[in-house]
């Protein structure tokens, strides 16, 4: 930390990643404070300034320093230590710990027995859910594979579960040597629970024709909205089922409620999406197979707008991913729900290969002639946005050959181009035209230089000029 960074945080107010001490703290408020940062967003405590934030710095920092770390090591265990830096601002010495966001988290002071949060700028004891989302969140327990004590295997789907070793056979070109029951289980899609075998959340949320039953927070919610906020809405739906479907289905949304082009290549006119498919569809799978479905009441939202489609997936980035990496285009791999990402990737054409999604996402976008996606964490989600051409994408540029051409010989020209040639008995026929009219069409290509006459009487056609 530089100087010019600790006047930015002198500026501030205490907060939920920033703390103000004037001296060293007390060995167990510290430690407190430290396993508060850890176990929430990580943060920041700056020691030498005082109740009135001015800042007055402190005497001896090295032995602040020394002491700091002896209360770290004698009051916590953690497995990545702050950085400790002496900082110096208005020819003062400063102390600035800095504690990250903890990979395994919940971390603990030693003879407590609950994890402390930051919440604003206090520290406070976790909750009972806070603490269940903590183990979750640092890995020890995956949300997925915990079991589903409200459903029986009876309640997954044969068709699904069949379809899936179908399609898995195909991919793998290996005919499959278990049972449904041995394969949900080795998938993690069926757990031990009370001595017999019960679906997990990861079973249910794909095997099961409506998963909405067990878990309602996995239910997708799709809105056009009118213009580009969120005053009124056009046209909405709310999709329920299993998640590949889901995903589907929220994809027919997007270009339900987007606008298609008409563009010309050569001689011939081509559709064209307003989004390219590949981004939109790597934005809500991605969705769906990383968003945390610990999170009850909250759903995926996709939003279509004027100039834009969002995508808000409910859940915070996993602790070894940076909103700066993923901008950088260089996110890792990292999987919060492993065994729903397997499942995707064996069904086909969901998954191309691992770590790979936001770049490939990045480069449909620009192949598209569109900025790169936009990547936010917001209230708890993680919001992706595709920025739309707006107004522009109906603004086609007319070739210069089809400039002074009528609908007839814009499409004889495509015609001409696929089968070769075109005679004045094929024009008038494809048209319903008299044979005058034809002939005046044909002339017309003719003298633009687009078509040649060739042969006479019955056997006259017309072919490109440049063939």
């Amino acid at each position: 930390m530089n100087e010019e960074t600790l006047a930015r945080l002198l500026q501030q107010r205490e907060s939920e990643m920033l703390d103000f001490k004037q001296a060293l703290p007390g060995s167990s408020d510290l430690a407190v404070l430290i396993s508060a940062f850890y176990n929430t967003r990580g943060g920041t405590i700056v020691i030498g300034v005082d109740d009135q934030r001015q800042p007055v710095g402190v005497e001896r920092p090295q032995s602040v320093e020394a002491g700091v770390v002896n209360i770290i090591r004698d009051r916590l265990d953690l497995d990545v230590l702050p950085t400790i830096e002496i900082v110096t601002y208005q020819g003062k010495e400063f102390l600035a710990v800095t504690c990250p966001r903890g990979a395994r988290r919940p971390y603990l002071v030693r003879g407590e027995v609950r994890p402390y949060v930051r919440v604003g700028s206090t520290n406070r004891q976790a909750t009972v859910e806070e603490i269940r989302r903590l183990y979750l969140e640092g890995g020890e327990v995956r949300y997925e594979t915990l079991p589903n004590t409200g459903a029986a295997l009876s309640d997954l789907s044969p068709a699904l579960i069949a379809r899936y070793v179908r399609q898995r056979e195909t991919l793998s070109h290996m005919a499959p040597l278990l049972s449904h029951e041995e394969l949900l289980r080795n998938l993690g899609c069926a757990v031990e629970f009370e001595g017999g075998l019960v679906p997990s959340h990861a079973g249910i949320l794909l095997f099961a024709e409506e998963p909405q039953q067990w878990l309602p927070q996995s239910e997708v919610t799709c809105v056009r909205f009118k213009g580009s906020n969120v005053l009124t809405y056009l046209d909405r739906q709310d999709l329920r089922g299993p998640l590949p479907e889901m995903a589907l289905a929220a994809e027919r949304f997007v270009y339900r409620n987007t606008r298609t082009g008409h563009r010309v290549v050569g001689f011939e006119g081509i559709d064209y999406p307003e989004y390219p498919r590949e981004a939109v569809r790597e934005a809500l799978v991605n969705a769906v197979i990383h968003r945390d479905y610990s999170l009850l009441g909250q759903g995926i939202r996709v939003f279509v707008f004027d100039d834009r489609v969002e995508v808000h997936s409910p859940g915070t980035l996993l602790p070894d991913v940076t909103l700066e990496e993923i901008r950088a285009l260089k996110s890792r791999s990292v999987l919060r729900n492993r065994t729903i990402v397997e499942v995707f990737r064996d069904l086909g054409g969901f998954i191309e290969k691992l770590g790979t999604g936001i770049r490939r996402m990045t480069a449909a976008m620009e192949q598209h002639g569109l900025p790169r996606p936009q990547f936010e964490e917001l209230s708890g989600e993680f919001v992706v946005a595709l920025i739309g051409p707006g107004d522009k994408f109906m603004q086609e540029v007319m070739p210069e050959w089809m400039q002074g051409l009528n609908e007839r010989q814009v499409q004889a020209m495509a015609i001409v181009a696929k089968q070769g040639r075109i005679t004045n008995r094929e024009y008038q026929t494809l048209f319903g035209i008299a044979r005058g009219t034809a002939l005046l069409d044909l002339n017309g290509l003719v003298a633009k230089g687009l078509l040649v006459a060739r042969g006479a009487g019955r056997g006259k056609c017309y072919v490109l000029a440049t063939a």
